[in-house]
């Protein structure tokens, strides 16, 4: 589906050879059988270890130019005026038809929203996300403490995921209203093939089959408006202009269209105190959050139980989330006790370092209209996309030792006795956290426009998987099941079971801290 350029754009080449370069290495396409792995390290070793731009075909989402990790600095300096990343993400995902509003994806405003409300008051939602952890493994995986039970896990995390999620964005009793979340976790389900359909179509065929394609997500948005819009009108009659943002009103409720409505209020812009809007917001934000999430997990969890040490890293696991939980007392699972989980940190880090959910880490539109010569001189018009991939970085061997293995406690191994070189693998064999982008690392993007949500994605999947191993053993099992590719986008076994039993002695100290 992908295919190397054989000469790789010329040093100082023109916006024309660049754009017959897109031209003949389509007519070059054969059917795609080189294995993932193989071709990204050929991407790597053929033309980013030369310090090569080469272009990339792409039918779904248009050809790109793919960088030498050298232009990394660059390429993250360039102001969204020249080059932005936004406008990447709304053309892979159709944002004006799959999105509700094309505005929604990238805008500033709900960036900005994300971190003052949801990323600033995370240990305010740390009980309530535990409520959900508990009840949804109890739902999903239930109590025998004697049989071993084959679940599928994906569906399992999805449905977990997508109530501890609805629980910090609209709070109880709608957070376990089985309706109200098939609907949410409905919204969007297939947006990257729907997308990738709309984006095979020429532009006069879009708005023809773009309404039907899109139509069943639009069904579910109007059941999720039907739910949500009178809550934000009721809750809207208590509210007025001045509104003071840094003032919290905990007599309210503390969820996702208070922390929207309070916003809204404190500036003169109307179309954001509309319940569409918020409404709108709150679906993408739900799509973004959920399986996202519902797919690293489940990623960890076929890592863990395919790997030959899984009950000893099941055992490790287990007793640091023991620890945290007795150590923290009434404070547990704060960001403090959270971010002292340094085990259960590396293996969410090194399972996303093998299976990010997309193969692209910096991704970029040029949108200056008199394009951009990049450092090592060839020119790119305006609408070219360019950028660096991840995985090949994620699995370069001269910065992680065998970078095609589950190494589980690789972020957080100490260095050797009496190392001094500050070599990229010694420095990679220092504690990083989950969250921390590096250019050799870019599991939620790199830079600036890094992914805004990834500190309440950290949250959930800490607390999920320390959960999990508190309350159950999971059976190990022969083989990991091969993750699927779907262009540039990787996904988990969606299909795939495990076998799990509840354990005895959990009781004791999972509620620690509640």
């Amino acid at each position: 589906m992908v295919f190397l350029q054989e000469g790789g754009p010329r040093s100082g080449a023109s916006s024309d050879y660049v754009s017959s370069s897109l031209r003949a290495t389509t007519r070059l396409a054969q059917p795609y059988t080189t294995p993932p792995v193989i071709f990204c390290n050929l991407q790597r070793l053929q033309y980013s270890k030369e310090e090569r731009p080469f272009v990339l075909p792409n039918i779904l989402c248009g050809h790109e130019v793919i960088l030498p990790m050298s232009q990394m600095r660059w390429l993250l300096e360039q102001p969204d005026h020249i080059l932005n990343q936004h406008e990447v993400n709304k053309q892979a995902l159709c944002a004006d038809r799959t999105m509700l509003d094309h505005n929604i994806i990238g805008e500033a405003h709900l960036r900005d929203f994300i971190r003052r409300s949801l990323t600033r008051d995370l240990d305010t939602h740390a009980g309530a996300i535990v409520e959900e952890i508990e009840d949804g493994l109890e739902a999903f995986w239930g109590s025998d403490t004697e049989n071993w039970r084959e679940v599928t896990l994906y569906d399992g995390m999805l449905g977990i995921i997508g109530q501890l999620v609805n629980r910090v964005f609209v709070g109880l009793p709608l957070c376990r209203d089985p309706e109200f979340l098939h609907t949410t976790m409905s919204f969007a389900h297939l947006v990257v093939l729907t997308a990738g359909f709309i984006n095979l179509l020429p532009s006069w065929l879009k708005p023809i089959f773009g309404p039907v394609v899109t139509a069943y997500d639009k069904f579910q948005y109007r059941k999720i408006a039907r739910v949500i819009e009178p809550i934000v009108r009721k809750r809207a009659l208590s509210l007025g202009p001045g509104v003071a943002l840094q003032k919290q009103d905990f007599s309210q409720p503390n969820d996702y269209i208070q922390w929207a409505l309070r916003e809204a209020y404190t500036h003169s812009d109307v179309r954001d105190r509309s319940p569409e809007m918020i409404t709108k917001r709150l679906a993408v934000l739900g799509f973004a959050a959920i399986h996202s999430s519902a797919i690293s997990i489940t990623n960890v969890l076929f890592d863990i139980a395919a790997s030959g040490s899984s009950l000893s890293i099941q055992h490790e696991l287990r007793l640091e989330a023991k620890r945290t939980a007795e150590k923290a007392s009434n404070s547990a699972w704060n960001k403090a006790s959270l971010a002292g989980m340094v085990m259960t940190d590396s293996i969410l880090r090194e399972s996303m370092r093998l299976w990010g959910i997309i193969s692209h880490g910096v991704t970029k539109s040029v949108i200056a209209k008199e394009g951009v010569t990049l450092p090592s001189g060839e020119h790119l018009p305006y609408g070219t996309k360019c950028g660096i991939t991840s995985y090949g970085p994620h699995h370069d061997q001269t910065v992680y030792d065998n970078p095609y293995t589950f190494d589980p406690f690789r972020f957080c191994r100490d260095k050797l006795s009496g190392a001094t070189d500050s070599s990229s693998k010694s420095a990679n064999a220092t504690p990083t956290a989950f969250v921390t982008t590096t250019d050799y690392y870019m599991g939620f993007s790199h830079g600036r426009n890094a992914c805004p949500g990834r500190f309440f994605a950290s949250q959930q999947l800490k607390l999920l998987l320390a959960h999990v191993m508190l309350k159950y053993e999971i059976e190990p099992i022969p083989s990991r099941p091969e993750n699927q590719w779907l262009n540039n986008a990787i996904g988990p076994p969606v299909k795939e079971k495990i076998r799990i039993r509840r354990r005895k002695d959990d009781v004791s100290y999972v509620t620690v801290g509640r």
